[in-house]
């Protein structure tokens, strides 16, 4: 498998769970990422060309995660 070089592909980071009150918690998502909701399961789709921003969306998509659940 070839080497990626700096910028060359896109890094994606999936992410599927389940919460009680799961239409709630994805209302904060609304800004933060895509994601879907359905049947009480949210899955969240993050991508990016390197790690330090794919790293600041998904401390942003956590942030609205828990500021929503707190809420």
């Amino acid at each position: 498998m070839p080497t990626l070089r700096k910028n060359e592909g896109t890094i994606s980071l999936f992410l599927d769970f389940p919460h009680a009150d799961a239409k709630h918690i994805a209302s904060g998502l609304k800004t933060e990422s895509d994601f879907t909701e359905d049947d009480g399961i949210i899955s969240i789709s993050i991508s990016s060309n390197n790690f330090s921003d794919l790293r600041a969306i998904w401390n942003s998509t956590m942030r609205g995660i828990i500021a929503s659940e707190q809420a």
